[in-house]
């Protein structure tokens, strides 16, 4: 038996927001719109949620305090608001880090928690429902019940996950990601690639995702470079949502690993964005799984995938994301115990130990 579970219901292409058919009264009669200072509004996407909301009769209130990767007490002040404001469903509009931030509302409010609880997940027993809009081409959270945190007071970021926390509907349109820069659209795919790949390297893989990891990995490698150079090209943008999509629908059921652990040190002490520090170590722990995974990944990704994992190492060297790079070796120990304590870890294909992980931060020297 081969289960896979996802509730989400999809509304993808242009204008879908506009056009769609999903009966808001069936989730709330009052939103909390959780998004980013500027995203949002840039893109359109807030002005079309509204005018939604309005033609059926739904009160709404605004939160736009979200910032890149989100703060556990910025998750607070909304929780706040919502409960002062009697709200009883969220829609988050942004990249992953607005929709993560709703995630973790949803839960929080639902279940009487400070937003510093939310990791416990044993004491998650439902969510308010949430509707996702999604803005950028790389989390796939709109489809996944996963959410992660950064906690600057203690210095850590971390994901959780429950599966009450799946939104009931996405508004996938790529519309919206026609404003996003040219280095956040990169970054946002090298996350949605690590998403595809991850789904074989995981020990929770799913044959059934294997031909939307075949497929997401071969889009992103066609249409990425020229989607950094041509924005505004909507079937470049169409091309790249949907393969985020796949990411998104794959880490869904499998989980992530050491590819993202490996990451949140990076973002939390220098500021790289996550994007970014997956695609440092894509290639390198691509390496070290391989031998172990030979045939799943040709299972996945079909006889060509040695030149197939070629092309995305070409593509990843052709960033030069290296460069400006700078760590301090004296962290690396602290970042290690934190790769090993993360909770996606468990998910790796092979025992991964402190000298594993110090060999691959050795190599963004």
């Amino acid at each position: 038996m081969i289960p896979y579970y996802i509730p989400v219901r999809v509304f993808f292409g242009n204008g879908c927001l506009k056009k769609n058919s999903f009966n808001f009264k069936s989730v709330g009669s009052k939103a909390l719109i959780v998004t980013g200072r500027r995203s949002a509004e840039l893109s359109g996407a807030i002005q079309d949620m509204k005018v939604e909301l309005i033609n059926r009769g739904i009160d709404f209130c605004l939160f736009d305090q979200v910032t890149e990767n989100p703060q556990v007490r910025t998750v607070q002040g909304a929780v706040d608001l919502f409960n002062r404001e009697s709200c009883d469903f969220i829609v988050g509009i942004g990249g992953g880090s607005p929709i993560d931030a709703a995630k973790a509302v949803s839960v929080a409010a639902y279940n009487h928690l400070n937003a510093h609880e939310v990791f416990d997940i044993s004491r998650i027993k439902g969510a308010f429902p949430l509707i996702a809009v999604p803005l950028t081409s790389g989390t796939g959270t709109e489809v996944t019940p996963f959410s992660v945190l950064s906690d600057d007071e203690k210095g850590k970021k971390a994901g959780f996950g429950h599966e009450a926390m799946f939104p009931v509907v996405s508004f996938c349109d790529p519309a919206y990601t026609l404003t996003v820069p040219p280095a956040v659209t990169r970054d946002t795919a090298l996350d949605a690639l690590s998403h595809l790949i991850e789904g074989i390297f995981s020990d929770k893989r799913n044959p059934v995702t294997y031909p939307l990891i075949d497929k997401g990995i071969r889009t992103i490698v066609k249409n990425l470079p020229e989607a950094v150079n041509k924005g505004t090209n909507l079937e470049l943008r169409s091309n790249l949502m949907m393969a985020s999509l796949f990411g998104g629908m794959v880490i869904a059921n499998s989980g992530t690993t050491l590819q993202h652990a490996i990451g949140y040190p990076l973002t939390v002490r220098y500021g790289i964005s996550h994007g970014r520090a997956n695609g440092l170590v894509l290639s390198q722990i691509t390496d070290l799984f391989y031998p172990a995974l030979k045939d799943h990944f040709e299972k996945a990704l079909g006889s060509d995938h040695k030149e197939v994992l070629k092309e995305v190492k070409n593509l990843i060297e052709s960033f030069n994301l290296f460069r400006d790079l700078k760590l301090d070796q004296t962290q690396f120990p602290d970042m290690i115990r934190e790769v090993l304590g993360a909770r996606n870890m468990a998910n790796n294909p092979l025992s991964v130990n402190a000298s594993d992980i110090m060999d691959l931060y050795q190599t963004l020297l």
